[in-house]
């Protein structure tokens, strides 16, 4: 006879991406996962652990196989039999949900896919418990529809998709909302920087990127400074005149049209490189969540950018950013890098081999500001900074500063 013991969750679930996701969201409240594509495969992974897991989480929908017979097997088996199942249902299969298992005594709960961390973790706290785990003597609680009633409410509020960055690449998300022309709002939660990203999709393409808690040059005035028609002092001036204006304030990029300091088109070419950039960002996030809210409101501000961005062409600037941050990083892992100029090297460059990005970066280094420094001073992308420092690096026109050495 198997034991019972607290600390693991069988997972049957023929979808490798969603065992991942299971698997992420119940080790962060102390609950490991054995998981299996099928309930035979499940059974072996049981009974080489040699005991005997604190609950089972049942996909409903394997392909031939009825989840309502593979209850019935669970609950025959004398070694699972006490084990409390909780069964992963799909869109559009909760209408027979109460009739196919309501004689099923090991079934005690459900759950909506697509499901966030949370939902799972808190239907996991309900059933397995972190507590001492339950004997087979204990009767098990009877079936609930609380998972029920969650998934009906995830889907009502308008959730198509959640999920662990962990688990799921970013890329893969986007080509998925590209390939179904999903319309609504993508958010994005960096798990390190607690920054956040909103992409605003309407017919699998992406029309609005808005963020909080990026870097500065992530934000709309380094990108309308881009565009030539104002420049960094008159935006400081805006943004100083409306710190002190009580009330709701309208939004910058319609406020600087308003103002006559630039064209519409110009705040068209601002956001666009704004959303493409905040976009290449979540696909460097190497940890976080993200939901899509199908049709929600995505305000005034996405309505009128309407920036149609083809999510292919994005990708695939995205991932050649990718790449070369891998290469860049291996010379430059840190924005608080400080670098000092090797004016030998620079004399003996001929004139006019340096663009004038390259000039204004140089001109910037003097032994004493980082690279987060530059980005800020000269309103450039810190990517742009760092490929230029790199190069300028390679050259050896630049140099890291050398710690200071204690006497």
């Amino acid at each position: 006879m198997l034991a019972l013991i607290s600390d693991y969750v069988l997972a049957i679930d023929d979808t490798w991406t969603i065992l991942q996701v299971i698997e992420s969201a119940l080790a962060d409240i102390g609950l490991r996962t054995i998981a299996a594509n099928d309930h035979e495969p499940a059974l072996a992974r049981v009974r080489e652990a040699g005991t005997t897991p604190r609950m089972i989480l049942l996909d409903d929908s394997i392909p031939g196989r009825d989840a309502a017979e593979l209850c019935r097997r669970l609950a025959a088996d004398p070694a699972l039999g006490r084990v409390p199942v909780v069964l992963m249902t799909t869109r559009g299969q909760a209408a027979d949900l109460e009739a196919r298992f309501a004689r099923l005594s090991n079934l005690v709960d459900s759950i909506g896919k697509p499901f966030s961390p949370d939902a799972l973790q808190a239907v996991a706290t309900r059933v397995a418990g972190r507590g001492a785990p339950a004997t087979a003597r204990e009767p098990l609680a009877p079936p609930t529809p609380g998972g029920l009633t969650e998934a009906r409410a995830f889907a009502a509020l308008g959730y198509a998709l959640a999920g662990d960055l962990d688990a799921i690449p970013m890329g893969q998300v986007f080509e998925l909302l590209a390939e179904q022309r999903q319309t609504g709002v993508l958010r994005v939660l960096n798990a390190a920087t607690h920054a956040r990203v909103d992409l605003t999709f309407r017919g699998g393409r992406i029309d609005f990127g808005n963020a909080a808690g990026v870097s500065e040059d992530l934000m709309l005035g380094r990108f309308v400074v881009e565009t030539g028609e104002a420049g960094p002092e008159v935006l400081a001036a805006v943004l100083e005149e409306r710190a002190r204006m009580p009330g709701p304030l309208p939004l910058f990029g319609a406020d600087l049209v308003a103002r006559g300091l630039v064209s519409r088109d110009a705040l068209t070419r601002a956001l666009l490189r704004q959303t493409s950039e905040l976009a290449y960002e979540t696909l460097r996030w190497p940890s976080g969540f993200f939901h899509f809210r199908r049709n929600a409101d995505a305000g005034p501000a996405a309505r009128e950018a309407a920036l149609q961005i083809h999510v292919d062409r994005m990708l695939l600037e995205g991932y050649r950013r990718i790449e070369e941050w891998r290469v860049i990083e291996r010379e430059i892992s840190t924005f608080d890098e400080v670098f000092v100029r090797n004016e030998t090297k620079i004399d003996e460059l001929p004139r006019g081999t340096l663009t004038r990005e390259e000039l204004a970066v140089l001109d910037e280094i003097d032994g004493r500001r980082s690279v987060r420094d530059v980005v800020r001073r000269l309103r450039m992308g810190s990517f742009d900074v760092s490929k230029i420092c790199f190069r300028l690096r390679r050259a050896r026109m630049i140099r890291a500063r050398l710690p200071p050495t204690a006497t």
